[in-house]
């Protein structure tokens, strides 16, 4: 299709939404209209005719509303492809269609999308970044070994303080009245990462009977709780193997933490060190209502995840001592940073795809992973229409994924990288079953 056909109009309002309005002239439509017809008649049957010899008014007047419907969809794509071709449109995602009406002269079309913004490469030889080097000795072996029993162990209750990975039973009591009915026991593992609760993270070197003071937010106030320890229980993970059996798993243990520490680093150069210093580097303005749009749908998922877990919000915000606001800022800052990146990334593979080589056997092997899961869960008793929207989702997923580790691999080969000691491996239970 030629531009000459179409009439083009686009706004653009004060979210950066772009809005394109494009009318197929009637002379291109029943250009369109007539392919459509002479492509299914002689794979249809009407009653009076030779397959394949039936007038085309008879045809259209038989298979009217399908003849239209192909003729829509093609245009939909071809417009946007002429369009696109003229006018080199850089879009985020995929532009949506929020209107179609056939008129008495054309097709009327409305497409809404926000467009790239202009981004400036810095040269990759002029980066330098530094990247993780874990140490595997006999010690960091021996614990991973330990964390292995634990398995499979049966946890017994203790008079020792607890260490990270023990069963803690706890008794939280409000000190205000208004705040009692979130009073309950419950059990933890102790544990001090990133995002666990305060009280898994102060779950750890007490013994039963002690005591803490925690400070958290109900409803946006700022309030304190005791915390009570009632039980300690560690894992019985005796060990009854013979030595020589115990030898071998330890050497075959260790080579497999050794790739685990490699895995680690290269995840950390990626997704902590690369991704920090391409956010730092390179200015970007987010379109503001694509902004807004991917943070409501962040703040959907992360209710849904809560709801999921069978917590209420007052629940989970209690739990990790943060207020609405605080949380909401948290996703807010890293939601910025991840659009950032994906647009830096995207620039990339659009500015060095003559030399950036995607593994398809990589891709294939993604899509087979998910087509495989989808399976599991019911793939195959969904609705066909359905299950052709997961596959098609799946296959541009599975896509998406090989080209960002083939951006990514290319980046990693252009910029410097030194290592550096980032002390002995603290293996978790991930790395001990992942792949062994």
């Amino acid at each position: 299709m030629n531009t000459k056909n179409l009439k083009i109009d686009t706004s653009t309002n004060d979210k950066d939404l772009t809005t394109l309005n494009i009318v197929v002239d009637n002379s291109a439509y029943e250009e369109e209209l007539n392919k459509q017809i002479e492509y299914y008649k002689p794979r249809v049957n009407i009653k009076g005719f030779r397959k394949g010899h039936a007038p085309n008014n008879v045809v259209l007047s038989r298979y009217k509303d399908a003849l239209l419907a192909a003729t829509n969809e093609a245009l939909i794509e071809e417009s946007w492809n002429a369009m696109n071709e003229e006018k080199n449109i850089q879009a985020i995602g995929v532009p949506k269609l929020i209107n179609m009406d056939k008129k008495d002269d054309g097709l009327y079309l409305t497409y809404e999308y926000y467009e790239c913004p202009n981004i400036i490469l810095p040269d990759l030889s002029s980066i330098s970044v530094e990247k993780n080097k874990y140490i595997v000795d006999d010690s960091v072996v021996e614990a991973a070994y330990k964390l292995s029993l634990n398995r499979f162990a049966q946890f017994v209750e203790s008079d020792l303080k607890s260490d990270k990975g023990d069963r803690v039973s706890v008794k939280i009591d409000f000190s205000e009245d208004d705040y009692k009915k979130y009073n309950k026991e419950f059990t933890v593992i102790a544990s001090d990462g990133e995002g666990d609760t305060i009280f898994a993270k102060n779950a750890i070197e007490v013994k039963k009977g002690d005591k803490k003071l925690l400070e958290t937010f109900v409803d946006d106030k700022k309030t304190s709780l005791t915390m009570e320890i009632t039980k300690v229980e560690k894992p019985d993970n005796k060990d009854d193997s013979k030595e020589e059996d115990r030898k071998s798993v330890m050497d075959s243990l260790k080579e497999h933490l050794i790739k685990r520490a490699e895995d680690r680093a290269n995840s950390e150069l990626v997704n902590k060190t690369l991704f920090d210093k391409f956010v730092e580097l390179v200015k970007v303005d987010v379109p503001k209502g694509y902004y807004e749009e991917e943070f409501e749908r962040t703040l959907e998922e992360y209710e849904k995840n809560i709801a999921s877990h069978g917590m209420t919000k007052t629940e989970f915000l209690l739990s990790v001592g943060k207020t609405d606001e605080e949380v909401k800022k948290d996703y807010s800052e890293s939601l910025r940073k991840q659009i950032i990146f994906d647009l830096i990334m995207t620039k990339m593979g659009e500015t060095y795809k003559d030399s950036i080589v995607i593994n398809e056997e990589k891709a294939k092997n993604y899509a087979n992973q998910m087509y495989q899961y989808q399976q599991y869960m019911g793939l195959s008793k969904r609705p066909k229409e359905e299950q052709q929207k997961v596959i098609n989702y799946i296959m541009r997923d599975a896509q998406s994924r090989a080209t960002s580790e083939a951006i990514l691999d290319y980046v990693k080969e252009h910029v410097k990288i030194t290592e550096k000691d980032a002390g002995k491996f603290e293996a978790n239970e991930n790395d001990i079953w992942a792949g062994y």
